[in-house]
């Protein structure tokens, strides 16, 4: 949860700077107060710690399912797996619950599509890193080679 948290700071440092620079017409939290609110109360100091509130939950709940997925799968290859999760969670909040009008907050606009994207990539992809880092390391050491066969731990296991 802690990397989730953390990845997602950076996540809303990249999406406010690009929004700041004029790059893009909305951030997260302005799509996540949006799931609460009106598009112009999303916009308001209020919507805005909504949306804060609710984009954190988003990233520790995708924080808490990284980990999980290390669990079954082993902390090789975190980049390859934090894109999934970033491009996943983009596409999911995104794409889908957008497009079935779960946000009031409806942009049309491919710079911020594309910034988000992006945005949610790099999350992926940092809170995958912090994992491999701040975790206890036997703490992702895949425990089965399939999810039916158990891999045994040691020789003396195995007679």
């Amino acid at each position: 949860m802690v990397a989730g948290l953390c990845a997602n700071a950076f996540k809303t440092t990249v999406e406010h700077t690009a929004y700041t620079l004029g790059m893009t017409k909305v951030t997260g939290i302005n799509k996540a107060a949006g799931f609460f609110l009106s598009s112009r109360k999303a916009n308001t100091f209020k919507g805005k710690l909504i949306g804060l509130l609710s984009d954190n939950n988003m990233a520790l709940l995708m924080g808490l399912f990284a980990s999980y997925l290390f669990t079954f799968t082993g902390k090789d290859n975190p980049a390859l797996k934090g894109l999934v999760i970033g491009n996943l969670s983009w596409s999911i909040m995104w794409g889908i619950m957008s497009r079935f009008g779960a946000t009031k907050v409806i942009v049309n606009d491919p710079n911020t599509h594309l910034t988000s994207m992006l945005s949610h990539t790099l999350f992926g992809i940092t809170s995958t890193y912090l994992l491999t880092k701040i975790a206890d390391p036997d703490l992702y050491d895949p425990h089965f080679k399939s999810l039916d066969m158990p891999h045994p731990k040691n020789d003396s296991e195995m007679n």
